[in-house]
């Protein structure tokens, strides 16, 4: 399932994200976030692990930032 358009800082989504997860018991749950967002990339990732069991992580455009702090925290 795709959960476009989920942020933490929207809990009423955040909630319904957990929901999802309860109802359809996946066997694997990937967070896909943007690597330019930098730091809150890790408290995107953080509070999505809070709510739902998180198995991996995918950063894209990794490539547009030379710094790499969001794929190093």
């Amino acid at each position: 399932l795709d959960t476009a358009g989920r942020t933490h800082i929207d809990e009423e989504l955040m909630a319904e994200t957990a929901e999802i997860e309860k109802i359809s018991k996946p066997h694997e749950t990937l967070l896909v976030a943007d690597a330019l967002t930098g730091q809150d990339a890790v408290n995107l990732a953080k509070s999505f692990a809070s709510r739902v069991t998180l198995t991996g992580i995918v950063l894209t455009r990794v490539d547009g930032d030379g710094r790499g702090g969001a794929a190093l925290s």
